[in-house]
Parts: C-alpha cells; structure tokens; sequence
C-alpha cells in the first residue's frame, strides 16, 4: 500500500511539473479552472472515503471477531 500511495504522489508531482513547465512555454494543455474542478473533485471523493471507512469501522464492526485477552501477552483468537 505503502508503494501505490508513493507511486501516485510521484505521478501527481510529475503530472503537476509537466503542466508548469507548458505554461512557461505558453502552452495551455489544461486551463486553471478545469485543473481546480478537477482537484475540487478528488477533494470531495477523497472526503467520501473517509467517511465511508470511519462509518464502517465505527457501526458495522464485529466484536466477536476480536482476540482473546483472557490468554496472555499475545494475541490469540477467540473460539
């Protein structure tokens, strides 16, 4: 997970260099707004996950599925 979340950071920040680097050439491949709506949007979907994966963990966990802490220092499953 580690290694896909850096691969696409890395590919973000080389997307990000090739759009500045065609703006100081004068080159408009994406205008200022469609790059801001389209950030806006990620924003928003990014939001929605988290909220999606905090109400799961928070209403539709199992506590029977947990570990034994009856048993000792290491974790043992529950039968």
């Amino acid at each position: 997970m580690k290694k896909l979340l850096g691969a696409a950071i890395g590919l973000l920040c080389l997307t990000l260099a090739a759009l500045g680097v065609l703006r100081l050439w004068g080159v408009s491949a994406v205008s200022s707004s469609t790059l801001l709506r389209s950030g806006l949007t990620l924003g928003i979907l990014a939001a929605t996950l988290v909220v999606l994966v905090v109400i799961r963990f928070a209403f539709f966990s199992n506590p029977v599925a947990g570990y034994d802490a009856q048993r000792g220092n290491r974790a043992h499953p529950k039968r």
